[in-house]
């Protein structure tokens, strides 16, 4: 997938003048955004009476996706099916748990024991592994359970950004953890620097936004194969812009390269240092498929961890930074992404996956007709 960032905006390179801290929303995003946070309360409350039929101990707990938060271009009645990630301590002792209450949940992969569905969780994929299609009162959910290690691990280290990318997005908190809190606003932080590194010097908070959104559909095959709406980042953004100023206010203003010229107009320095010094910030696994994408475009770049310096500020130099951050990332999502639907079969069953491969291409050639 391209990346979705734009150009550099015409006749607003040459602004300087700054605007002291984050500007404010205006009346139609703060309307917006109660609008948004009582439907959560909503969302929080029916999920909450969800959670409450699951006697497996749940350590965090997170909704996404189109279930919780409205897309552009979706409409009609039929309400999608809720994603919800569950964080556990022990996967496997929570899948015994689980199957001993709920074994109509799991596919054939439940009959083989907790150890088999764990051996596949956490050996294959992403380090998740979900039950699609489960209704309970009445809602329709696809709960992925997580050993809650992986999960922050991935959000610190850029391990799969299979759940961290997710997480880019507005989530809706289900159930606290103290360790999540410090290290989602990590991940946050990772995710505005990769997004600078493959903007130009002036771009919009849309733009911002949107490139940030992109992330964890590069390199996922779906998007090649109509397995995800083309639009969806999009989408995504159009529908949640609100959101995704509250989530990222806080972060943008702590950034020492990065400030508001404007309402919706952001500048970032981009001095060889300052970006040099941001890239060193990233996590280690983006900076080696950086690194290793430099070198495959003809850049020398010497190894071992004293060379970081000398490597990052020859990286931010590049004319084409932006399309090596790009194929860096998108190295980092293929494989994981790839795997991870490849197992859906083995969780899910057979009949769940078609189903759920069906609802997914029904959306891509809907927005096909629309454009």
């Amino acid at each position: 997938m391209q990346s979705s960032t734009a150009a550099p905006l015409s006749g607003q390179a040459s602004a300087s003048s700054t605007v002291s801290g984050i500007p404010k929303l205006t009346d139609l995003e703060e309307a917006k955004l109660e609008q948004m946070r009582a439907a959560q309360w909503e969302t929080k409350d029916v999920l909450s009476g969800v959670m409450k039929r699951f006697g497996a101990p749940i350590r965090y707990a997170f909704a996404y996706g189109s279930g919780v938060y409205k897309q552009a271009g979706y409409g009609g009645s039929n309400k999608p099916m809720i994603d919800v990630i569950f964080a556990v301590s022990h996967p496997d002792h929570w899948h015994a748990l689980n199957i001993g209450q709920n074994r109509s949940h799991y596919s054939f992969m439940g009959t083989l024991g907790s150890n088999a569905v764990t051996f596949v969780q956490e050996r294959l994929g992403a380090g998740v592994y979900y039950n699609p299609f489960v209704e309970i009162d009445g809602v329709m959910i696809k709960y992925g359970v997580v050993s809650i290690d992986t999960l922050s691990s991935d959000l610190l280290n850029w391990d799969t950004l299979y759940l961290a990318g997710r997480m880019h997005k507005p989530t809706l908190t289900l159930r606290r953890d103290p360790l999540m809190r410090i290290t989602k606003q990590v991940n946050l932080t990772h995710a505005v620097r990769a997004a600078l590194l493959m903007l130009p010097k002036n771009f919009t908070s849309e733009e911002l936004f949107q490139t940030i959104a992109s992330l964890s559909f590069s390199g996922d095959f779906r998007m090649k194969i109509g397995g995800e709406n083309p639009q969806k980042v999009q989408n995504i953004v159009e529908a949640q812009m609100p959101l995704f100023k509250s989530r990222y206010g806080s972060i943008i203003e702590g950034l020492p390269n990065l400030e508001y010229i404007g309402q919706d107009l952001l500048q970032q320095d981009m001095g060889p240092t300052a970006r040099a010094a941001m890239v060193r910030k990233m996590p280690n696994n983006f900076y080696d498929s950086l690194v290793k994408q430099g070198r495959k475009s003809g850049i020398r770049l010497p190894p071992g961890l004293g060379a970081e310096a000398v490597n990052t500020e020859r990286l931010v130099t590049l004319e084409n930074i932006s399309g090596l951050t790009t194929k860096a990332i998108e190295t980092i999502v293929a494989r994981p992404a790839l795997t991870q639907s490849v197992k859906g079969i083995l969780s899910s069953g057979l009949t769940k996956s078609v189903a759920y491969m069906y609802s997914k291409n029904s959306k891509y050639r809907s927005a096909n007709e629309q454009n």
